[in-house]
């Protein structure tokens, strides 16, 4: 799909005297990109190595004149690069596959390709559960009307997903120089980092002012960031949308978790899994047996009992230590951070899509077969934190589950930044409807309520496109999501004077903005006081 928009704007470029050709230089040489009404896109950049053959499960090795691994001549940057090898997120047979493993390669989006006036910088980190989507999918990234309206420079990038992005294995790591595997993504991210501050000048962008922002496993993403000792100095802002508030599961227990996989390969060494097709090695994960890459239960109530696995782990590189133990030893990028989740996270995708026709008897019965796992008197209780014939049962039961799976951990995962931040942590929920129901990327099913992804799309300025007919108050929500964040981009603060950084308020993010106490707070009280934290989601 994204193919054939860049090859239309190419088309239109030709035929046109709007669009033309400007370049350059990188440390690794000249790029040509296409200027467009004022805004340069430069497509496709390579930041490393293809990680195929033996550099699979390897850390990232960057190009550099040093390496002598750059291109010869000038790029041709008008194309996006490869999507990471994937399972299509939208086959229910888990059978479809796309992209390839030569996929490091990122986008530049520019309103000015002159280092003389240097402009903020937002580096863009996909979500999709650390295993889906890419850093160019449609309506769910920058655009060069983004970059025009907020005068600042875009940078967006693929980084190896799922197996290729986060396996972490026994064998692998007897093999690596530093003992460890897993978490080859988050190198990829560090590696663009790194990437930015050595380019980004010569593409307009100030690498003292760049933001980092992400959604979902985007998110997640950069609350490990936030805790890397590799990031030191590598980025100033963050933006953390709808992130995993859980980070801390063990290498070790990671590479007992995944003897499954080993099974799966029929593999005994680190040589066969080499000589694995991309297919071959994709199937072999365990998505549907512990530890449940698939994770289907994320956008429900939870077991008493039942937990997935994580992607994302305390590798010994990346992360030293979990993210809650590095910030309370002194050991993050203390940096202003934004924190966001949505009132209704799960109703873009609930594990029961029938949701969206239930009776109340039909609500209570859910609530009772999955809270009830966990006692009666919890069960009761939380009928009476999110009581029948209010709104609608699909509005109650994605309250339900998003407080206790995404907004209550994340209160406390913003209240372990704040007390050892000395920067400013802002805390937000979207409130926000849209006017008529909404199918998200490409997930066919209404959301009628705050989901997951609307601020991203509210920001990414996405509303007209999901929306036929905007009404003036889903202009009005992305408007202010823009307006709010943009002063954080160029401040470290929201534009809402009233919004003090949390504990002290919360902003309540909606058409406008208001700065409340707090959000739910008898909810979330009850949730967190009952263990709940250990259910948020995970990636």
């Amino acid at each position: 799909m994204w193919v054939g928009i860049v090859y239309c704007i190419t088309v239109f470029c030709a035929i046109t005297s709007f669009c033309h050709s400007v370049t350059v230089q990188t440390q690794c040489g000249a790029v040509d990109g296409i200027q467009n009404d004022g805004v340069s896109s430069f497509l496709g950049i390579p930041y490393a190595l293809p990680p195929i053959g033996k550099l699979r499960w390897k850390p990232p090795i960057a190009l550099s004149p040093r390496a002598g691994n750059c291109w010869n001549g000038t790029l041709q940057a008008h194309n996006y690069g490869n999507t990471c090898f994937q399972i299509s997120f939208s086959d229910p047979t888990r059978q479809k596959l796309l992209g390839s493993e030569d996929c490091l390669y990122l986008n530049v989006i520019t309103p000015s390709s002159s280092p003389r006036i240097l402009r903020p910088v937002m580096i863009w980190i996909h979500g999709g559960f650390l295993q889906y989507l890419n850093g160019n999918w449609p309506l769910y990234m920058p655009t060069e009307e983004l970059a025009r309206e907020t005068d600042t420079v875009y940078v967006g990038f693929n980084y190896r997903l799922h197996v290729f992005g986060f396996m972490a294995l026994q064998v692998l790591a007897d093999q690596s120089p530093t003992n460890t595997s897993g978490n080859y993504g988050f190198m990829d991210m560090i590696a663009v980092l790194k990437w930015v501050q050595a380019n980004i000048k010569n593409f307009g962008g100030d690498p003292d002012r760049v933001t980092i922002f992400g959604q979902s496993s985007g998110g997640t993403s950069i609350f490990a960031l936030l805790a890397s000792p590799l990031c030191k100095g590598l980025f100033h802002r963050a933006w953390m949308l709808s992130g995993s508030p859980i980070l801390n599961k063990t290498a070790n227990d990671a590479f007992k978790d995944n003897e499954l996989f080993m099974r799966n390969t029929n593999c005994t060494n680190v040589d066969c899994l080499y000589s694995l097709s991309s297919a071959e090695v994709t199937f072999a994960v365990p998505w549907t047996s512990y530890p449940y890459w698939a994770m289907f239960d994320q956008g429900d109530l939870p077991t008493k009992g039942h937990f997935d696995g994580a992607l994302a782990i305390v590798d010994g590189v990346v992360l030293t230590e979990a993210p809650f133990d590095a910030w309370s030893h002194g050991n993050m990028v203390d940096v202003p951070l934004l924190i966001g989740s949505c009132a209704n996270e799960i109703d873009s995708d609930p594990t029961d899509k029938s949701i969206y026709n239930w009776t109340w008897i039909q609500y209570e019965d859910h609530v009772k077969q999955y809270i009830g796992t966990f006692g009666s008197d919890v069960t009761n209780i939380a009928l009476k934190l999110y009581p029948s014939k209010f709104i609608s049962p699909e509005f109650q039961l994605t309250s339900m589950a998003s407080d206790l799976r995404m907004n209550c951990p994340t209160d406390v995962l913003a209240l372990r930044a704040a007390s050892a931040f000395t920067s400013p942590v802002y805390r937000y929920v979207v409130t926000s409807f849209p006017s008529v129901p909404v199918n998200a990327v490409g997930i066919p099913f209404p959301a009628s309520y705050s989901f997951h992804l609307w601020d991203a799309f509210a920001f990414f300025g996405f509303i007209p496109d999901y929306i036929k007919h905007p009404t003036d108050m889903d202009i009005e929500w992305q408007r202010n999501v823009r307006q709010e964040v943009m002063a954080f981009v160029r401040s470290g603060a929201p534009s809402t004077l009233s919004w003090k950084p949390f504990p002290s308020t919360v902003g309540n993010l909606s058409f406008t903005t208001n700065a409340i106490a707090s959000y739910h707070e008898a909810q979330c009280e009850f949730w967190l006081k009952n263990g709940f934290f250990d259910y948020a989601w995970i990636n």
